[in-house]
């Protein structure tokens, strides 16, 4: 069956056209359907591409989450997939859209006769058109950074999007190349054509108005033409050096899944052409495919009118499997089997780091299944949580989160989405049971819910398994304010009484005396001395005292003097 579908960057998100044109998106984790966009005037036209935006969840939410689908109406619809909203519309008058890309400021499509235009997302309006070649375009791929737009048909051309100049160019010969796709580090350039081999080509070594046939840096041999390509970039450590490993991963025309391993540093892709991983499905059709993380991959299977996804694992215990078989796809929240292992012991596929600590054979996580993208190197904090959740390991999480906050932010951002999930959902089990628990978990809600804000509102129903979160908080938000209010109380009444006290005071003497000490003779010499002056003016004041009384005796004969005088008279 013809399908038209699409994985967003972070491989959340699955995107497909379903019936009557109707735009399903699906939790990949789970799968779960998310939301549906229908549009009715669009009901005798097809949808013919489907595409998410190229960013990822490090950029800002009006970005990351886009989705656009081309109708062979000449339309095209953008919409939201966190809020699950159309952000508009744009007519191109063309019903020969052949590609198109979504950036963040721009869009970029192409039409049959090479001609390719730049639309501004937020007028919805063309901003410039070029004619890039005289031949059809089959495929766009945009850069992480945004500066070259590179433009296939036949051959492959880059566009420097700082002045809309051809930079660079890959002369292919004849073959059509049906899809290009760069690294997530900008650094190659991946090419597939309607043929068993995949080229890779390193962008730094491309030089302008190449007229000659461009040798590939590297070509991978595959077993079958090939469909579609999905592309893994981490760090590994190989011979205690650090070490950019690409994940190549191809759907055949036969359904059938081959997947290589590409080094940036050519010691070591020694065979690296051929396979490491070849994946067989016996019953049912692989309509699509990605990497969940450097260990796994997403498989989704479509059959008796329902889409059933699969994760394979082909990388454990430090080594690739070689050959897989799957069976028969199953319910998304079981445990993947994977029958008719080979690991192949090579050393030169034996690798450590990152993809060598993905250990799950037992996921059951609640709700989702998780992805372990970002997970670090044994030992760390992010190893111990996510051992914890796969193991449902209650002891081991609450000895793994008792750490500082820096730890808990840096922690955090390291985990992916689901297993941040996953983890919130613990922590809301341990602050409803037990509030001794508190100011452990606390801190690691407050950060999962900043960081993973975005991914938290695709999970269905997110309000009614939040409700508990909220009813705990403001409970203790009203404890807080109460307690608060009874510790100033207690400050005012201890400050009162401590003013109500007396204190003691011990008064110390001016000056210690010795005994036999010259200077105590030296005092009783001054003292003396002090009351032979107090006797002297005793003695003075004691005169005047006399002559007073002399005088008031004069004044009494006086008087009577005067009176006699009076009664002679």
């Amino acid at each position: 069956m013809t399908s038209v579908t699409t994985y967003d960057k972070d491989r959340e998100l699955f995107a497909r056209v379903g019936k009557d044109n109707k735009i399903e998106v699906f939790n990949s984790f789970n799968c779960k359907l998310l939301h549906t966009f229908v549009e009715i005037e669009e009901s005798k036209n097809q949808i013919i591409l489907l595409t998410f935006s190229t960013h990822d969840k490090s950029e800002k939410k009006e970005y990351y989450k886009n989705l656009v689908a081309v109708s062979n109406s000449g339309k095209i619809y953008m919409y939201d997939c966190i809020d699950f909203k159309k952000k508009g519309i744009f007519d191109t008058h063309s019903k020969n859209i052949t590609a198109v890309v979504l950036g963040k400021r721009y869009l970029f499509t192409s039409s049959h006769g090479g001609k390719v235009s730049q639309w501004d997302i937020k007028t919805k309006h063309i901003i410039r058109s070029f004619e890039s070649s005289e031949k059809s375009i089959s495929s766009m791929g945009l850069n992480n950074r945004e500066s070259q737009l590179a433009i296939a048909n036949n051959d492959i051309t880059f566009i420097d999007l700082s002045n809309f100049k051809e930079s660079k160019k890959v002369s292919t010969g004849s073959n059509s190349i049906k899809q290009i796709q760069f690294t997530q580090d900008d650094k190659f350039l991946i090419c597939n054509r309607y043929q068993p081999t995949i080229q890779i080509y390193n962008i730094e070594k491309l030089t302008a108005n190449n007229t000659n046939t461009t040798e590939p840096t590297f070509t991978l041999n595959a077993t079958s033409p090939t469909k579609s390509i999905s592309i893994f970039t981490h760090e590994i450590k190989r011979a205690s050096k650090t070490v950019t490993q690409y994940l190549i991963s191809s759907l055949l025309q036969n359904s059938q899944i081959n997947i290589w391993a590409y080094y940036q540093d050519d010691q070591y892709n020694t065979d690296a052409e051929t396979p490491i991983t070849e994946i067989t499905n016996k019953s049912n059709q692989i309509i699509s495919m990605n990497f969940h993380s450097a260990s796994e991959l997403i498989l989704a299977f479509f059959e008796k009118e329902k889409y059933q996804f699969e994760r394979v694992k082909f990388f454990d215990k430090k080594s690739f499997i070689k050959s897989i078989t799957v069976e028969n796809p199953i319910e998304f929240d079981k445990t993947t089997t994977i029958n008719n292992k080979k690991q192949k012991t090579s050393e030169t596929i034996s690798i450590q780091g990152n993809a060598a600590e993905m250990k799950q054979d037992k996921v059951n996580l609640p709700t989702i299944k998780k992805s372990t993208d970002s997970i670090a190197s044994a030992g760390t904090i992010v190893d111990l949580i996510a051992q914890s959740l796969k193991s449902d390991n209650d002891n081991l999480l609450l000895s793994s989160i008792k750490v500082n906050f820096n730890v808990i932010q840096s922690t955090v951002k390291s985990l992916p989405s689901p297993y941040a999930y996953s983890l919130l959902s613990k922590l809301l089990k341990y602050l409803a049971t037990d509030n001794s628990k508190s100011l452990i978990v606390l801190p690691w809600i407050n950060c999962i819910i900043k960081d993973h804000s975005s991914y938290l509102l695709s999970v269905p129903n997110l309000s009614k398994k939040l409700s508990v979160l909220n009813t705990i908080i403001q409970d203790k938000f009203e404890l807080h304010n109460r307690l608060s209010k009874l510790v100033g109380k207690f400050e005012l009444i201890s400050s009162q009484t401590k003013g109500d006290k007396t204190e003691s005071i011990d008064y110390e003497p001016s000056l210690v005396y010795d005994e036999a000490s010259d200077n105590e003779q030296q005092d009783a010499d001054g003292d003396m001395v002090e009351e032979d002056d107090e006797d002297d003016e005793s003695d003075e004041f004691d005169g005047m005292e006399g002559a007073d009384d002399e005088d008031d005796e004069e004044i009494d004969d006086d008087i009577a003097d005067l009176m006699d005088d009076d009664d002679d008279l």
